[in-house]
C-alpha cells in the first residue's frame, strides 16, 4: 500500500507540472467521446429498427438525426482529445526526460554510473518514457472505459439479466493480458544488458573516435558480426516471450468468444419469442461487440498500467538512491572559507559496491593546507580513486576523510564541489564554442570573457583564441556543421583551462591533464600551477593535488605520495624519498634513466 501511495505521488507530482488545466480538459472531452460511442449510437439504432418496424415515422427521423449528431460529436470530440494528449505526452515526456537526466546527472557520486544494473535500469525507464508520459491519456481512457462499460452493463441486462454474465467473462482476458505484459517485460529486463551492448557495438562501428582503431585492427566484420549474433539473442529471446504471452492472451480471449456467441443466441431466441424486438437483437449485436472492444482497451490498459507501474518503481528507485546519496551525517557543517589545518585521511578504504575486492585500504595521510601534493604510481594503483573520494565522487567504505578535522560527508555535497576545480585525464570534449568549453569551469563567470582569457592563458591554450577561426566563438569538434577538431593536446589544454576557471578553489585537483602533451610542456604547466597554488595557498590555504607519471615534474611537489597495491607506501618530499631508497627512489630511478 505504501508503493502504491509513492507511485500516486509521483504521477500526480509529474502531471502537476504538466498543464492541469489542460489534462482535466483532455479527461472531460474522452469522456464525453467514450459515453456519446458505441453504447449511444447503439440505443439511437435500436430505436431506429424498433420505429421502423411498428411504422412510425417520426421516431424513425428523430433517431437518425440524434445518430447523426452523436457520430459527428464523436468525431470532432475525438480529434480534439488526440491533439490534446499529443500536447500533454510531448510536455510530460519533457518534465520526465528532465527528472531522469538530474536523477542520473546530479546524484552525488558516481557509483551508480559504474554498476551494470543502475545502467539497466537507466536504460529500461529511458525506453519507458512513453508509457510515463502518456499517464494520462491511460488514466482518462480508464475512467471512459470505466462509465462506459457501467452503460453497457444497463443496456445489456435491459433486453435479458444473464446479458449481464457477458463483461464478467472478460475478466479471464484483461488478467492474461496483464500476464502477458509481465511476461514480455521479464524478456526486457532479461536482455537488458545485451541491449546496452548491441548499442555499444553500433557506436564503435559508427562514430568517428573509434573509426581509426576499427580501420587498423580490420575490426569492422568482426564487430558487425558480434552486434548480429547479440541482436539474434536478443530478438529470440523476445520471440520466445512473444509466443508465450500470445498463447496466454488466446486462452483468455477464448473464455470471452464463447459467452459472446452465447449472447447473440440468446437475444434472438428472445426474439423469436416475442419476448425481445428486432431492435434489441441489433442493440446486444452492437454492444456485445462493443465489449469485445472494451475487453481489448481494457487487456491493452492493463498491459499499459503494468509496464507504467514497472517503470514508475524504476522512477522511484533512482529516487530513493539519490535520496540515500545525499543523506549526511547528523550536526551537518559548513564548508570553510578557507583551510588552516588541511586534509587529513583515517584509516580511508574503498571498496565497489557488491564487491569484496578493496581498491584502496589503510589510508592515512595529512595533506597540510597550502601544499601542492603529488600522487605517484603505476596505473590501477588507486591514485584517481584517491581523488575521486575527496570529491566525494566516491565515499569511502571505511574510515573517514577530514577537512579542518570536520568529517567530510557532514558538509552538502554540492557546497563542498563548489569549492573544488579539477581536469582529469579522461575529460569532456564540449562540442561548444571556445568560450563557453572553457567558462563552464565557472559558471558564475561563464559570460566573463576576461575571466575566460585569464584561463585560456594559464592553461598555456591563449594561442588557441588566436589560431581558430571565430576566436572565442569558434564552435569545437565535428559533430555539429561549422566546429573544428582539435588534437588531443589541443583539447587537453582547453580542459585544463576549463579546471583553471575558478581562481580561488580550496581543492584543485590535476588527475594526468597534461598526457597528451609532451614532458617540456607539463613541466612549463605544472610550474604555473605550483606558483599559483602557492599563492592560492597564502590567500585560502588551498590544497593542489597532481596525479602524473612524470617524476621530473611531481619532484616539484611539498609532497609527495606513492600508492602501489591500493595502499600508500610512502609520503615524503622528493629528497626524502630519494634519500630513503624506497619505492619512490627505484622508480624514479628507473624514469630518469630512460631520458639518458
Amino acid at each position: 500500500m505504501a508503493d502504491l501511495r509513492r507511485s500516486a505521488a509521483l504521477l500526480w507530482s509529474t502531471v502537476r507540472r504538466t498543464n492541469l488545466r489542460l489534462a482535466a480538459a483532455a479527461v472531460g472531452l474522452d469522456l464525453l467521446v467514450q459515453v456519446a460511442g458505441r453504447p449511444l449510437t447503439a440505443v439511437w439504432l435500436k430505436v431506429l429498427v424498433d420505429g421502423a418496424t411498428a411504422g412510425h415515422d417520426t421516431t424513425v427521423v428523430w433517431a437518425g438525426l440524434a445518430l447523426a449528431l452523436s457520430l459527428a460529436a464523436q468525431g470532432a470530440a475525438g480529434a480534439g482529445v488526440s491533439a490534446m494528449f499529443s500536447e500533454l505526452h510531448e510536455t510530460t515526456a519533457r518534465v520526465l526526460v528532465g527528472d531522469i537526466m538530474r536523477l542520473t546527472s546530479t546524484t552525488p557520486g558516481i557509483e551508480h554510473h559504474e554498476r551494470p544494473e543502475y545502467a539497466d535500469r537507466v536504460s529500461l525507464l529511458r525506453n519507458q518514457t512513453r508509457l510515463l508520459s502518456n499517464v494520462v491519456a491511460t488514466i482518462g481512457s480508464g475512467a471512459g472505459l470505466v462509465v462506459r462499460l457501467g452503460i453497457t452493463v444497463v443496456l445489456l441486462a435491459s433486453v435479458h439479466p444473464a446479458m449481464l454474465v457477458l463483461p464478467f467473462l472478460a475478466v479471464p482476458s484483461v488478467w492474461a493480458g496483464a500476464r502477458a505484459s509481465r511476461i514480455t517485460e521479464a524478456a526486457r529486463d532479461a536482455t537488458a544488458e545485451r541491449v546496452r551492448s548491441q548499442t555499444h557495438l553500433f557506436k564503435v562501428v559508427t562514430t568517428p573516435g573509434s573509426a581509426k582503431e576499427a580501420r587498423v585492427f580490420n575490426l569492422g566484420a568482426h564487430l558487425i558480426d558480434r552486434h548480429r549474433h547479440i541482436w539474434a539473442e536478443v530478438t529470440d529471446t523476445n520471440a520466445r516471450a512473444q509466443v508465450r504471452a500470445g498463447m496466454v492472451r488466446a486462452l483468455g480471449w477464448s473464455t470471452f468468444a464463447a459467452g459472446y456467441i452465447a449472447a447473440i443466441v440468446l437475444a434472438v431466441s428472445q426474439a423469436a419469442k416475442g419476448r425481445a424486438t428486432p431492435g434489441d437483437v441489433l442493440l446486444v449485436v452492437a454492444l456485445a461487440s462493443d465489449v469485445s472492444g472494451q475487453v481489448s482497451r481494457a487487456v491493452s490498459l492493463a498491459s499499459e498500467t503494468s509496464g507504467t507501474m514497472q517503470a514508475v518503481g524504476r522512477l522511484l528507485w533512482l529516487n530513493d538512491y539519490d535520496a540515500a546519496a545525499r543523506r549526511f551525517q547528523d550536526q551537518p557543517a559548513s564548508v570553510p572559507d578557507r583551510l588552516v589545518d588541511g586534509i587529513a585521511f583515517h584509516d580511508v578504504g574503498f571498496r565497489y559496491p557488491g564487491t569484496d575486492v578493496e581498491v584502496l585500504g589503510g589510508v592515512n595521510l595529512q595533506f597540510p593546507a597550502g601544499c601542492v601534493v603529488a600522487i605517484v604510481g603505476e596505473n590501477g594503483a588507486g591514485k584517481t580513486t584517491l581523488v575521486k573520494l575527496l570529491s566525494r565522487c566516491y565515499e569511502p567504505s571505511s574510515g573517514t576523510i577530514t577537512v579542518d578535522g570536520t568529517d567530510l560527508h557532514r558538509f552538502d555535497v554540492d557546497a563542498w564541489r563548489r569549492r573544488l576545480s579539477a581536469g582529469f585525464q579522461d575529460f569532456v570534449r564540449f562540442q561548444e564554442t571556445l568560450a563557453t568549453s572553457v567558462g563552464l569551469g565557472h559558471l558564475d563567470h561563464a559570460e566573463n570573457r576576461d575571466a575566460i582569457a585569464a584561463a585560456l592563458d594559464a592553461g598555456q591554450a591563449a594561442d588557441l583564441a588566436m589560431m581558430l577561426p571565430g576566436g572565442f566563438d569558434a564552435l569545437l569538434g565535428k559533430e555539429f556543421k561549422g566546429g573544428t577538431d582539435l588534437s588531443e593536446g589541443q583539447w587537453q589544454k582547453v580542459a585544463i583551462s576549463r579546471a583553471l576557471m575558478d581562481e580561488t578553489p580550496l581543492v584543485l585537483i590535476l588527475d594526468e591533464p597534461t598526457s597528451g602533451l609532451d614532458a617540456d610542456a607539463e613541466h612549463a604547466l605544472f610550474e604555473h600551477y605550483a606558483s599559483a597554488a602557492s599563492r592560492a595557498g597564502r590567500d585560502t590555504g588551498a590544497v593542489t593535488v597532481l596525479i602524473s607519471h612524470r617524476f621530473s615534474t611531481v619532484r616539484l611537489a611539498d609532497l609527495i605520495v606513492v600508492v602501489d597495491g591500493g595502499r600508500v607506501r610512502e609520503h615524503d618530499s622528493h629528497d626524502q624519498l630519494i634519500a630513503a631508497g624506497g619505492l619512490y627512489a627505484e622508480l624514479y630511478g628507473i624514469q630518469a634513466q630512460a631520458y639518458r
